[in-house]
């Protein structure tokens, strides 16, 4: 196992994060866990050089192991977030979190959305007050807390401080392949959230090889681009590496991972970034958000999947079942739609 995971080091190294998980969360270097490896290091490693308190090939003492550890992470990134403004990551090895605050307006261009270029979105984007966190180690399970196709709002957190939605706007409706989105395939939220509902354009530029880390569900484990290899989507593949129910599969350098595909590329790519949560989401992320460029607020209160809301408040009748969710419309869902 130790062995694995020094080849996930040095394979993240090459491409600017070292990491002590295979999630790209946490430096093995890091004696001092304040996520940077730097001389204090190297001065705590010499402290307990001998003892323990810090171990990382599992001897129970602090050696050579652990120096050439912090010497290999020497001022490289604990974590492949961008340096962006109103972004912030502290990694907190007591809580096993990567803490995340964002402002979640993105460093390059939004919209317009004015309808000069086609694209009409009433909602501006807006600066948040967001905080996220996500775990340094995936805790794996086949019963989430949390249902991704039912939970509106933000699932997972982009590279560059931004969230991503599921598939589904407010009413339901598929987002990428029905709704306008701008040049770099986001847009904004009732609340003002700019967000993305599949891989951003700028996750798709000047791949060579697998894709590179794009982003992090809630559930700790990092979303990937669209490619396993160069020219090659990993939505194509077949077999053991085939993506799950949840878009995601494990290799030995990765481990598990979910891949994210965007509509101009992959018209054929649905979920686009996740089906389900492979692990356990941290329960407080989810601050709601709304849908993608609408809202059905009532559908929203009551958890009501988009799918299902969608097939109801556009049924002659039933329109108002998307601000107001009574007793009715939850009968001719139940008739008529699958549930909830």
């Amino acid at each position: 196992m130790r062995t694995t995971k020094w080849m996930i080091v040095s394979v993240l190294a090459t491409t600017g994060v070292s990491a002590g998980a295979g999630n790209g969360l946490g430096c093995d270097g890091d004696a001092t866990r304040d996520g940077t490896v730097n001389t204090d290091d190297i001065l705590e490693i010499v402290n307990l050089w001998g003892e323990g308190g810090f171990d990382i090939d599992g001897d129970g003492i602090c050696g050579v192991t652990e120096l050439l550890a912090a010497l290999h992470d020497w001022d490289s990134p604990c974590h492949p977030f961008h340096d962006v403004p109103g972004l912030s990551v502290e990694l907190n090895y007591d809580t096993g979190m990567a803490i995340i605050t964002s402002t979640n307006v993105p460093a390059h261009p939004t919209g317009p959305f004015d309808g000069s270029t086609g694209c009409f979105n009433p909602n501006p984007v807006t600066a948040q007050n967001d905080t996220w966190e996500i775990p340094l180690v995936p805790f794996p399970t086949d019963n989430p807390q949390v249902v991704y196709f039912e939970q509106m709002g933000q699932v997972g957190v982009m590279l560059n401080g931004t969230t991503y939605y599921n598939p589904y706007d407010a009413g339901g409706i598929d987002a990428p392949s029905t709704i306008c989105m701008d040049d770099y395939y986001g847009h904004p939220s009732p609340d003002g959230r700019y967000h993305y509902h599949q891989a951003p354009a700028w996750a798709m530029n000047g791949q060579i090889g697998h894709s590179m880390i794009i982003g992090y569900s809630f559930d700790g484990y990092p979303v990937y681009g669209p490619f396993e290899s160069t020219g090659v989507y990993a939505m194509d593949l077949t077999g053991d590496m085939a993506l799950d129910a949840c878009n995601g599969h494990e290799d030995d350098i990765r481990g598990y991972h979910y891949h994210a595909v965007a509509f101009s590329d992959r018209p054929d790519g649905f979920p686009w970034i996740q089906g389900c949560y492979r692990g356990e989401p941290v329960m407080s992320n989810f601050t709601g958000g709304g849908g993608g460029g609408g809202g059905c607020d009532g559908c929203a209160q009551n958890m009501i999947p988009p799918p299902v809301c969608h097939c109801v408040h556009t049924t002659p009748g039933y329109e108002y079942c998307c601000d107001n969710w009574d007793a009715n419309c939850q009968a001719f869902a139940d008739q008529n739609c699958g549930g909830p």
